[in-house]
């Protein structure tokens, strides 16, 4: 199973929670650079996970715009500050019963960072700038394998300019 981790684009500073603080223009733009990288790589999620905090189902509505995602699930395991090692345990699940599969995961630092680290032994947990994303493979009863970590900064120089579907959403 190929997984995808993926943290929320920029976000608003404050709001009246930090489950509500939005994405800022930057924040949708950026995301949506990753998606039209991504795009060609993968058509399509499997399955996708996505922290219930604002920014990053906000993260997931554009991404959706360039890949599409079979089913969307919002889950508590994917808080900034979850347990890395069930979330992971989550995913390894997944992982027996969709083997040959796609799946994202939005989420926040620092657990995209430790998530990383958990599923991949031997793997020091990697900073995640905002709409960062790692591929990670998982094979049955083995480690998982970190593949890459991109991000806007990187993948920018390919894209002129987002396309006009990236609205901003604050």
């Amino acid at each position: 199973m190929n997984v995808f981790i993926m943290r929320h684009g920029q976000a608003a500073p404050q709001a009246s929670t930090d489950a509500l603080r939005p994405l800022t223009e930057q924040g949708c733009e950026e995301v949506c650079l990753m998606a039209q990288w991504l795009a060609p790589q993968v058509p399509a999620f499997d399955r996708v996970l996505v922290s219930p905090y604002l920014r990053s189902k906000q993260t997931w509505q554009q991404l959706s715009r360039f890949i599409t995602g079979s089913r969307v699930e919002y889950c508590d395991e994917l808080l900034p500050n979850a347990d890395a090692d069930i979330t992971a345990s989550l995913l390894l699940a997944y992982g027996e019963l969709e083997k040959d599969s796609n799946l994202l995961v939005v989420s926040h630092m620092p657990l995209v960072g430790y998530l990383v680290e958990s599923l991949c032994p031997g793997t020091m947990a990697p900073i995640f700038v905002t709409a960062g994303m790692a591929k990670v493979t998982l094979h049955k009863g083995q480690g998982g394998l970190f593949n890459w970590l991109e991000g806007p900064h990187n993948v920018r120089p390919h894209y002129s300019r987002p396309t006009p579907l990236c609205g901003f959403m604050g």
